[in-house]
């Protein structure tokens, strides 16, 4: 994609201002002292192209007051009445489209972008009905009307999803791409990619490298975050039908046995068992819905008999009732007994837990300001007197302790594991409690069951009725449990056939993630990092890079930055010895490494065999940062013009020195921008 043409349009009551310049297909150099307005200009360029986010915000706030409010002409304040900037766009087909956009206006929004077909502001051409988009509305990026959706299509690009900080999966958005083609003057040159806004992309600098080289991780990554994300609806599926079961367990006084609360690709429901407990023995819920008929029929048999049945055949039925209900007191008391002690243990393993963290928290600070202080060079720090420079030991027990004693390391590693079995302990307690509150409730109730058919009994007893009210009452009883019971049988076949189906689920994923490969980047992908490290380490040493040897720079494969020792390059402080270096560049020659990554991402993109997805587009505000040597300036000034295809705008101050810009400049084929005084004036039909 290539900037044609660019027009700030200010109406004032004294006529028309503002610029209009139109742009080299290879570099043009802007120039412009700091109070001349370079700045005003390349923020309207960008606010122009939608992609003020890289400058701080959204909307016409990021602009100056000179083009919304009022600027100088001489000696007098010019008051504005309305503003716009229009840019000239063409794509790789050789298509043109004019965009305007509203600064200030009375009745179009900064959040309307009008698309004009044709080349208006090169071939002057009349304006047509304009195509109506909207930026920064959700939408933007998706809807046909969208602004950044036309723009994706204009530029060619189908955009990938990418994994998003959520767990989700979202869209590698068109202003992050931005991000690593326009870098403004403020806070552009503090990282290899900076200002890409916040889109919750997990790793955004990453993906925008990965997209730019061409790199054909995206496939892959969209394949695991989809198994990502079946994983997370296979857990939660599992914890539904779980959850369900066990409350239906509870209620009925079930104990399940045999089925993990995760999800498992090995389920069998033949190993699943729903059992019944008073505290002793167990019964299986077939076996229980077999006892409660059988009874059921005794009592209907009883029932039968009643009226023939001699008053001691009654007394002998009250007193196995009454044996009955003392062996279920006697069963609620030691459950609930068993229950009062497991929860006290369960408070006593959490206690031991938080001390455990704590002492772990503790030890890990201390190993944290050791190692700072071996950085420091602090020869406490290293286990060595300052002033003997004897060994110390390291612990605060010597003399204490007899034996061997744990350092820092070792401490850590124990209190690690003893902090995992604790916890581990507790889960079990947790699974053991509930099982207890289950035997508790399910005895509590069965006692009273037996308590009411006693208390019944002995009023069949002193009444001497023709018919038990005991039995009824128990037949009853029964037929309630056994429906309860047949509800509950149905529904957990039920669940097992959801179980069953879940783990098949699970089982098919895990096979896809075993049959995808293990490396972030295939051998086609490597090769491709391999040139764009060649480019970037050529491009540092055309530039003067001086902090470290270029030689052994390499792109880390993990952030697919330039590192050196594994440690990212970055700007320094003070200098240090290579073995701890964490940044080795010197203010200026980070900027440099800056430059050497960009133009990077553009010649590996661009060169045949190996095509990626860059615009071949690169806007620069002020690269001459930190006083950069002129040979510097001139050398990257070199290689943008040396790059087919690449439309580079360059707007600097080169220090505002004659010298230093014809020492950069002087024998380059480049298209030269610069005005007197300020860059708004009046505006010539």
């Amino acid at each position: 994609m290539k900037i044609r043409a660019v027009k700030l349009k200010i109406t004032t009551a004294s006529g028309e201002f503002g610029f209009k310049f139109e742009f080299s297909r290879g570099l043009t150099v802007i120039r412009g002292s700091n109070s001349s307005g370079k700045s005003t200009f390349y923020n309207t360029l960008i606010y122009g192209l939608g992609m003020e986010e890289l400058i701080g915000g959204k909307g016409e706030k990021v602009l100056p007051y000179a083009v919304k409010e009022y600027f100088v002409q001489g000696d007098s304040r010019v008051a504005v009445d309305s503003s716009e900037v229009l840019i000239e766009l063409e794509n790789a087909d050789g298509h043109s489209v004019t965009l305007r956009r509203a600064i200030r206006d009375s009745v179009r929004q900064s959040k309307l972008i009008e698309v004009f077909e044709g080349s208006h502001l090169t071939a002057n051409t009349e304006f047509g009905t304009p195509r109506p988009t909207f930026l920064f509305d959700p939408g933007s990026a998706q809807k046909q009307e969208g602004y950044f959706q036309f723009l994706e299509g204009f530029m060619g690009y189908q955009l990938p999803q990418v994994p998003a900080t959520n767990g989700g999966m979202a869209k590698l958005y068109l202003q992050t791409i931005f991000a690593a083609l326009a870098v403004e003057q403020k806070r552009g040159w503090t990282d290899y990619i900076a200002n890409i806004p916040f889109f919750g992309i997990r790793d955004a600098r990453i993906r925008v490298t990965e997209f730019l080289l061409g790199l054909g991780v995206f496939e892959r990554q969209a394949k695991r975050a989809a198994l990502d994300a079946d994983s997370m609806a296979i857990d939660s599926d599992w914890r539904k039908a779980w959850d369900t079961l066990r409350q239906a367990a509870t209620a009925n006084g079930i104990i399940i046995e045999g089925l993990s609360a995760t999800p498992t690709s090995t389920f069998d429901p033949a190993n699943v068992l729903l059992v019944k407990s008073d505290g002793t023995t167990k019964t299986s819920l077939i076996e229980q819905v077999s006892n409660l008929r059988a009874e059921h029929f005794s009592l209907t048999a009883k029932a039968e008999a009643y009226g023939k049945a001699s008053g001691a055949e009654a007394l002998q039925e009250l007193e196995a009732a009454s044996s009955e209900l003392q062996r279920l007191s006697v069963l609620h008391e030691r459950a609930t007994t068993n229950l009062t002690l497991q929860k006290a243990a369960l408070d006593e393993l959490r206690l031991l837990l938080t001390e455990a963290n704590e002492d772990l928290e503790r030890n890990k600070t201390a190993l944290k300001l050791r190692n700072l202080g071996a950085q420091m060079e602090v020869e406490v720090a290293t286990d060595h007197c300052p002033t003997c420079h004897q060994a110390v030991d390291d612990t605060l027990l010597l003399g204490i302790v007899t034996g061997p004693q744990m350092d820092l390391n070792t401490n850590i590693d124990y209190l690690d594991s003893q902090r995992r079995m604790l916890q581990s302990q507790i889960n079990g307690s947790l699974e053991e409690i509930r099982q207890s509150e289950i035997t508790v409730t399910d005895v509590a109730t069965r006692l009273a069951a037996i308590h009411d058919y006693r208390n019944s009994l002995r009023g069949d007893v002193s009444t001497g009725m023709a018919e038990s009210r005991a039995v009824v009452r128990r037949q009853i009883q029964i037929e309630l449990e056994l429906s309860n019971l047949q509800a509950f049988h149905s529904q957990s076949e039920a669940l097992m056939l959801t179980f069953e189906e879940i783990a098949g689920r699970l089982a098919a994923n895990q096979a896809d993630r075993r049959s995808m490969p293990r490396e972030t980047y295939n051998a086609e992908d490597v090769s491709r990092i391999s040139l764009f490290e060649k480019n970037f380490r050529g491009n540092a040493s055309s530039f003067g890079y001086e902090s470290a040897e270029i030689a052994d720079i390499r792109i880390s494969l993990d952030t697919l930055t330039p590192v050196l020792s594994e440690l990212e390059l970055r700007e320094i402080l003070r200098p240090r010895v290579q073995t701890s270096l964490t940044a080795d560049s010197s203010a200026s020659d980070f900027v440099r490494l800056i430059w050497s990554y960009l133009l990077a991402l553009y010649q590996t993109s661009a060169t045949r065999g190996f095509e990626g997805h860059h615009p071949g587009l690169l806007l620069m505000d002020e690269p001459g940062q930190h006083s950069m040597r002129s040979a510097s300036q001139r050398a990257l000034l070199q290689l943008l013009i040396a790059q087919r295809g690449l439309q580079a705008i360059v707007a600097a101050s080169f220090d505002e020195n004659e010298s230093v810009f014809r020492e950069a400049t002087t024998g380059l084929d480049f298209q030269l921008i610069q005005w007197e005084g300020k860059v708004i004036q009046p505006l010539i039909s």
